[in-house]
């Protein structure tokens, strides 16, 4: 029996030292959380005396382009206009790397489109400089179900106005928001398919009641973690000819109790011979931007509030910690993580972190990281990626209009 113990112990120990070798390098886990720093598919077209200087323009015209579209992701909109403004030179010492796809030339002109990664800590410092508050934290997808309805009529006997569309061909809102980029940000939007089984997961009725069962089951085929319902009002006014508009849009966190609204818009009409699309557009990207900026406030880095937590993390199997670190490896704001101590049911970890614990409870759980307090001490468990239906798995889950796994 003590012979078994020994050998039990000395596997024990061999699984603490590749755990630790594994501990020791952050790699792909970090690259993850950097990855807000990226700009994907930036168009380029230049041209040149040549095909290498067109070349070198297109580079540093992409290079500019990407740092804007960084900037605009991680700064809050009343910020923008304290962005810096470096030259060429200081954005090319910013650069990380870039990579070029869909390359084409002539003798004078050069056509690409380029992903350029920025430096975080240099991107970070130059923000700080700058005076601008911006957060990193990259939510989990959210879809966005757009319903049409009509207005409630204003006398008590008139007809019923017609039922509320959501899946219907039919529904312009839909085709609008799904024409949105919905990667841009740090809220990844998807506007769903539209096909059978998501009308069986949810209708319009439904949508607009805020059912909790429906909007779980819609979030849970998009494995995401939020459903916002966006309602366009339309009417005609029978006098003028003239499209009534008005929109508003909710919030609902599965499995929370807190709804986020955006309040209704006043009515806009658009004339008869007005472009009634091109002002549901500006109505969508208007709620996109509140969007991100709702996101943003609850997650802005406070870097002067930089503090150290100290956190239990049952374990199942010593992969429980490896994986642990991995997803806290890529949660914003995380600094440092250590193992304190471990024992075979439990390691207790140190985590240094920018920002208030409420703040890292919030960019934790988008990494599936579930953080509360406890009795004496907070409480780190491992949660499960967002559970697909039986018939739905990762390498078949429905492709969307707006979907997007990772910002551009």
């Amino acid at each position: 029996m003590a012979a078994r113990g020994r050998v039990t112990s000395l596997r024990w120990l061999a699984a603490l030292v590749v755990l630790a070798a594994a501990w020791a390098v952050p790699g792909q886990a970090r690259a993850q959380a950097d990855d807000v720093f990226a700009a994907r598919g930036v168009p380029v077209d230049a041209t040149a005396e040549t095909a290498a200087a067109a070349r070198i323009r297109a580079v540093a015209e992409g290079q500019r382009r990407g740092l804007r579209i960084v900037f605009e992701r991680l700064a809050l909109a009343e910020d923008l206009s304290k962005l810096p403004r470096p030259n060429d030179r200081q954005i090319d010492a910013l650069v990380q790397a870039f990579e070029v796809d869909k390359e084409r030339t002539s003798a004078v002109r050069y056509l690409a489109e380029l992903t350029v990664r920025f430096k975080p800590d240099d991107m970070r410092a130059l923000l700080q400089q700058a005076g601008v508050r911006f957060a990193e934290t990259a939510s989990r997808p959210v879809v966005v179900l757009p319903v049409v309805q009509a207005p409630k009529p204003a006398a008590a006997n008139a007809p019923p106005p017609p039922a509320p569309v959501l899946w219907h061909e039919d529904n312009q809102w839909r085709r609008v928001w799904a024409e949105q980029p919905g990667n841009l940000g740090l809220v990844p939007l998807i506007v769903p398919i539209g096909d059978l089984a998501d009308g069986e997961a949810i209708d319009a009725a439904g949508a607009l009641a805020g059912d909790p069962a429906k909007l779980a089951q819609i979030a849970q085929r998009y494995r995401a973690g939020e459903v916002i319902v966006s309602v366009l009002t339309r009417s005609e006014d029978p006098r003028s000819k003239a499209t009534v508009l008005q929109v508003s849009a909710t919030r609902h966190r599965i499995g929370g109790n807190t709804d986020v609204v955006i309040p209704e818009t006043r009515p806009v009409s658009v004339p008869a011979t007005g472009n009634v699309e091109e002002r549901m557009a500006a109505f969508a990207r208007e709620q996109i931007r509140t969007i991100e900026d709702q996101w943003k406030r609850s997650h802005i880095l406070r870097f002067d509030q930089e503090q150290r937590l100290g956190m239990v993390l049952p374990l199942a199997a010593l992969e429980d910690l490896v994986e642990a670190r991995r997803r806290l490896a890529e949660v914003s704001g995380v600094r440092r993580v250590e193992v304190t101590a471990i024992s075979r049911k439990q390691a207790r970890l140190s985590v240094v972190y920018s920002g208030d614990p409420e703040q890292l409870r919030l960019a934790a759980q988008q990494k599936e990281l579930m953080l509360s307090t406890g009795a004496s001490e907070w409480q780190l468990r491992l949660g499960t990626p967002a559970t697909l239906p039986a018939s739905t798995s990762p390498a078949t889950a429905p492709q969307a209009s707006g979907a997007a796994a990772r910002p551009r």
